[in-house]
């Protein structure tokens, strides 16, 4: 799990660094708090799924199934290195740390990953 964590990083710094529009602002300055953890050594899995759910609600404005491929490259790249990790963990052990399968968005709407 730790190249995974030294691949992570890596990508989470260059989203970092590369993207600089202004409408993801709120949403860099979590990429760095989110950098920050993964130097520190806090747990991998609750940084992935924190990660996605702030991926998921980075730009509001696009409808939920375009919510990744309308984000910047960068950014994408994140989830399609987070997504497959994420499917290769135990359920059981995800439930543990999300909601029972929920990914709370804001305002009240939420989304089920698949198991």
């Amino acid at each position: 799990m730790e190249e995974k964590r030294e691949e992570l990083i890596d990508l989470v710094e260059k989203a970092y660094k590369d993207v600089r529009d202004l409408k993801f602002n709120t949403f860099r300055i979590k990429l760095l708090q989110f950098s920050k953890d993964l130097h520190n050594g806090k747990d991998c899995i609750k940084i992935m799924l924190d990660l996605r759910a702030e991926l998921l609600q980075a730009d509001l404005s696009l409808k939920l199934k375009d919510r990744i491929s309308g984000l910047p490259k960068e950014y994408g790249d994140i989830y399609n290195f987070i997504f497959p990790q994420l499917k290769r963990i135990d359920s059981k052990v995800l439930d543990r740390y999300s909601r029972y399968g929920f990914i709370p968005l804001r305002y009240g709407s939420a989304v089920k990953y698949s198991k």
